[in-house]
């Protein structure tokens, strides 16, 4: 039989809490089934304080993390070259990448918007866990280094490291560009410079939007390697249009139905996965 320290451990992260009261609940059903034990929150969207409250009658269970915020909604702080003009809403994803790709964004600005989301969080009293990006934009050029010294500064435990594997996971033709993309710029992401823990394994994308989501979740839960791997999902209820015209909707039902499914349910209690929060990592995390 194999020793504790061998089975493979995993984090299933669901992303976006917060952003809608529907996503909030389906991401607390997911919890109650005990197939999530992790999840990231926008503390800028409408649903915020019903997120805090949830979270609060968690626990510690319920590992929160930040889900910094540039691409949805609106700044906490002045920040002109994150935002569009017109409206003062924050920029677009491609117009977000455009101009980080160009040194066109203030990496103070940067920091000031990653502090105060961080306390607008601890303001609710949420002991954060860790923090990863909406669209991973933590790891954008002239983003990164910003989120990096905030990250330490405020003593954020952990992060996300969204180095998925290029072929050897299930699934592996799905994104491949946009996959390469995101490996590429969190390359020089380890936790030595960022002085903070991080996971071996990062899985996710693979799955985003997939057709047949739950045989496909079934072969990753069954690929799983040695070491720590975070899952990222997006479970939750969104039958219409969400904030900041995300337009991850129904898909999301698909994903909390698979996740709670009695085949996951069942591979999750077989022994043969650990079942953790960013929270559990070890102090020293592989390469």
């Amino acid at each position: 039989m194999a020793s504790t320290s061998d089975i493979p451990r995993l984090i299933i992260n669901a992303d976006d809490f917060g952003l809608s009261e529907g996503i909030n609940r389906g991401i607390m059903e997911a919890f109650a089934a005990g197939v999530l034990r992790s999840t990231s929150i926008m503390v800028g969207m409408p649903a915020f304080p019903d997120a805090a409250r949830r979270a609060a009658a968690s626990g510690k269970a319920l590992g929160i993390g930040l889900h910094f915020t540039l691409t949805a909604g609106r700044p906490l702080t002045r920040a002109p070259s994150l935002v569009t003009k017109e409206t003062g809403d924050f920029l677009p994803l491609p117009a977000l990448v455009r101009r980080a790709l160009l040194g066109r964004v203030n990496q103070r600005e940067v920091a000031d918007e990653c502090a105060a989301q961080i306390t607008r969080a601890r303001e609710a009293r949420l002991e954060l866990t860790h923090l990863d990006g909406h669209h991973h934009v933590h790891v954008f050029p002239g983003i990164r280094e910003a989120v990096r010294r905030v990250v330490h500064a405020e003593r954020i435990p952990a992060i996300r490291r969204p180095r998925e594997r290029l072929f050897d996971v299930p699934a592996w033709r799905r994104r491949l560009p946009e996959r390469l993309l995101i490996r590429v710029l969190a390359k020089d992401m380890n936790p030595e410079r960022w002085q903070v823990r991080m996971t071996s394994h990062f899985v996710g994308s693979t799955l985003l939007g997939a057709s047949h989501f739950e045989a496909k979740l079934l072969r990753v839960l069954s690929w799983l390697p040695e070491g720590t791997t975070e899952l990222m999902v997006h479970p939750g209820y969104a039958p219409g249009a969400l904030p900041g015209n995300d337009p991850y909707t129904t898909q999301r039902e698909v994903e909390l139905r698979a996740l709670t499914s009695s085949a996951v349910r069942e591979r999750l209690n077989s022994g043969l996965v650990r079942l953790i929060h960013f929270g559990d990592l070890p102090n020293t995390t592989p390469p």
